[in-house]
This record gives C-alpha cells, structure tokens and sequence, in this order.
C-alpha cells in the first residue's frame, strides 16, 4: 500500500482516493493500480476537513500493526510448541518412534511451516479493515 493518495470523492466518513505514485511504489507489487487511477475507499475517522484534489497520507492505525505484529511474531511459537505436543500423536498414526530427534524434526517442520503461512498471507491484498486517513499534506 502507498503512503500518500489523492482524494477524488467524500461520502461522509468514507473518501474514495486514488494511489499518488511515491518512492513506495519502487518496491511495491501492485505498480499497476497507481499507474491506471484505480481508486480505493479510505476511512477518515479524524474527521480531518478534506475537499476533493487534496494530497493526504493514508495507511492502518497503530493498534491494528501493533496485533498483526504480536500475531506475526507468536504463531510461528505456538505452532513449534504444537509440533512438539503433535509428535507422540503423529507418531502412532504414521509409525515411527518418539525421541529427541523426532521432536525437534516435528517442531522445526512446524515452524517452517507457519512462517510459510504469517509470509503468504502478509503479501497477499486481504484486508480486515479499510486504510485510514491519517493527515492531510
């Protein structure tokens, strides 16, 4: 996502705004939506006094990065702790013994595994919520 975008409508609390191209879209995967003017709604929960043509700056708020961080950096944890609870399970079911070396293989697969998912998911466009306008520039 940019950081900065140009609004083109207001209904109310919700402002349709079009990506303006930044050093952000250098690295970006998605260049082709600021380049066509595809638009996108933003929420102005600041109530900031916005008219159509303003530059504003855009993004999700900090309590929102703030869990998806928390998530990001625990479920990887969880799911080794899992993977090390799984074996004696998994063990019965797909025949081989329980040691040491069977643990930590379970673990380190579980984890590679849920890293796998938190970066999947982090570079796809699912969003839970709709970006905030932060200021106007």
């Amino acid at each position: 996502m940019r950081d900065f975008a140009i609004v083109r409508s207001i209904d109310g609390q919700m402002v349709e705004v079009v990506s303006l191209i930044s050093d952000a879209c250098v690295t970006c995967t998605s260049i082709e939506c600021a380049k066509q003017g595809i638009s996108f709604h933003v929420i102005n929960k600041k109530n900031i006094p916005l008219k159509e043509n303003d530059i504003i700056r855009i993004g999700f708020s900090r309590t929102l990065k703030g869990i998806l961080g928390l998530i990001s950096l625990f479920f990887p944890i969880v799911s080794s702790v899992l993977g090390f609870l799984a074996t004696p399970f998994l063990a019965a079911r797909f025949d081989f013994t329980v040691n040491s070396s069977s643990q930590a293989c379970m673990v380190g697969i579980f984890f590679v595994a849920s890293c796998l998912i938190v970066f999947l998911v982090s570079r796809t466009d699912i969003h839970f919520s709709h970006p905030e306008v932060l200021q106007l520039m």
